[in-house]
């Protein structure tokens, strides 16, 4: 999250090269002085200087809320007691940020979700007021830049299978969506004639179909600070994702952090009576491919399957054995083929895909290598996860600011799609029991079940952390999830009879991330997504 000094003479990032993260000011030149200006410990990101080149902003993360620090050391004074990622007016006198914090720092990360919302504040200090509201747009509001001229703020609007830029008035008002699709971290450039931005590129090849890498773009701005065009490509960065773009005052210098993360699946084992853990984790796969992602055992538990995405291939299912032997991809896939699932035989793959820019659910005989559509869903519907029996689908629908559970037979002919939740916010990553009877999904950052035929939710974690649920244990009891807490991302699973919280791994580095823990159906091993975020601050001269 790098900011340059108005003059461009010196960069302001976070780092944790010393343990924790703190900001840190160094001049861009080779071997240029560095000055530490944090050092409580209390890891602490997003450095923004101001305009007038005096102080520098910033979120600490276990303190809470935006912090202010002289630029060239001193003692830091707390501006506001919540929110993250702050961004100055021209003129210093205030500063856009979003009501929540990052889940995390990794590649793949959005800057904010569902609640988060845009607020003002005073530099000088004082209550903070609302600029955007929940559900106006959809999606969580976060990433703010403000305009050069002071009368525009854009910001990202993020959710379950939505990234978009919008812009509202900087005194408030409806907001305005500029660029759509899998964009992030917006910054206006220099005079505000065009908005920069980091973005999933997609290019088609003839022999490898379409590729996924990442591109910084860039979208012109009529006066009124609307779109202008299409965006247009500035730079492709491969995979590497340029992330917390920011520009010197005379827009000669656009300083960045590249971000890579090291992706492989891991292991836990587990006590089958207890869900303890039985051991220390171990890496299951070992290669340089961008993600490894969703990883689903087999019906026996004898195999893994899971998406990999790799920079100019398209997405795809491989398989690897519970021991980390013999990875392979399963064979000709649709581009992005990812959440793979199994029918209850075993010898049948499901995974989603995308067909005329609707969602589908595909099968593939592992035998055969036959693949064929099972249900065709909408563009807004994700994502897809199989039930136990192979006959029913659940998943998120979008309608307005709201994602909501849904279950709908594999087959049309079985009948209609079923609501199951009905809230205002983003409740969606919804897993099956065993039985099929239950379905634990995320209601804002808590764990909750609802029957798959519909009734009442029934909450079972009371925090607001970030807790993304993805399977159960074999007897039913335990939902498995990725759960971030004081930081640090682990595996966790909460009863659902007692409502006991559990921890199941230990990391303790703010720069790796966990998602789609997957319980073995043998009860003795969990496979999970691990990511290792690291990352470099460049400075690019501008043409």
């Amino acid at each position: 999250m790098p900011s340059l000094s108005p003059d461009g003479s010196a960069v302001a990032y976070s780092s944790d090269k010393n343990g924790s993260f703190e900001i840190y000011v160094k001049t861009p030149a080779p071997g240029g002085r560095e000055i530490q200006l944090t050092t409580d410990g209390n890891e602490n990101f997003e450095p923004a200087w101001s305009p007038d080149g005096t102080q520098i902003a910033y979120y600490s993360r276990k303190k809470g809320g935006i912090w202010l620090i002289p630029a060239l050391g001193g003692t830091a004074r707390r501006l506001t007691d919540f929110g993250s990622w702050p961004a100055w007016s021209p003129d210093s006198s205030r500063i856009v940020f979003q009501s929540q914090g990052m889940n995390d720092y990794s590649q793949t990360s959005y800057a904010a979700m569902p609640p988060s919302t845009l607020w003002v504040v005073q530099a000088q200090g004082g209550a903070p007021t609302q600029l955007t509201q929940p559900g106006n747009p959809s999606g969580g509001h976060g990433a703010p830049s403000w305009s050069p001229d002071g009368k525009h703020i854009a910001f990202s609007s993020t959710s379950t299978g939505l990234a978009e830029i919008w812009m509202v008035p900087a005194n408030g008002g409806t907001p305005q969506r500029l660029v759509a699709g899998v964009v992030c971290d917006p910054v206006y450039g220099p005079g505000g004639r065009y908005l920069y931005f980091s973005q999933t590129h997609l290019e088609s090849n003839e022999q490898k179909g379409t590729a996924q890498t990442f591109a910084l773009m860039r979208l012109a701005l009529t006066p009124e600070g609307a779109a202008d065009g299409n965006p247009e490509l500035v730079q492709e960065s491969g995979r590497v994702i340029y992330k917390g773009l920011h520009f010197s005052a005379n827009g000669r210098l656009l300083a960045y952090s590249a971000i890579a993360d090291n992706n492989n699946l891991q292991s836990v084992r587990v006590s089958p009576a207890t869900g303890e853990a039985a051991g220390d984790p171990v890496p299951l796969t070992r290669d340089t491919a961008m993600r490894k992602t969703s990883p689903r055992f087999s019906p026996d538990g004898s195999q893994i399957a899971y998406s990999l995405v790799q920079s100019g291939e398209d997405i795809a299912v491989w398989m690897v054995d519970a021991d980390g032997k013999n990875a392979h991809p399963v064979g000709a896939m649709t581009t992005n083929s990812v959440l793979p699932g199994w029918l209850p035989a075993g010898g049948t793959l499901t995974f989603q895909g995308e067909q005329n820019r609707q969602k589908v659910i595909e099968a593939i005989d592992l035998s055969t290598g036959t693949t064929s559509v099972l249900r065709q869903f909408g563009e807004n519907d994700a994502p897809l996860r199989l039930s136990p029996d192979g006959k029913r689908v659940a998943y998120g629908e979008r309608q307005g600011g709201a994602v909501n559970v849904w279950v709908a037979p594999i087959n049309k002919e079985g009948g209609p799609p079923k609501q199951l939740t009905f809230g205002n916010g983003l409740m969606s990553y919804g897993c099956w029991s065993p039985d099929g009877g239950t379905i634990a999904f995320e209601d804002g950052f808590r764990i909750a079940v609802v029957p798959s035929t519909g009734g009442p939710e029934t909450v079972l974690t009371a925090d607001r952390h970030p807790s993304f649920p993805n399977d159960w244990s074999p007897d039913g009891d335990k939902i498995v999830f990725a759960g971030l807490r004081n930081g640090l991302w682990n595996v966790w699973w909460v009863s659902r009879s007692t409502r006991q919280e559990h921890q199941v791994t230990h990391y303790t580095s703010e720069n790796i991330q966990l998602l789609y823990p997957d319980w073995s159906s043998r009860g003795d091993q969990i496979v999970y997504e691990y990511s290792e975020t690291t990352g470099n601050i460049w400075v690019m001269r501008v043409k």
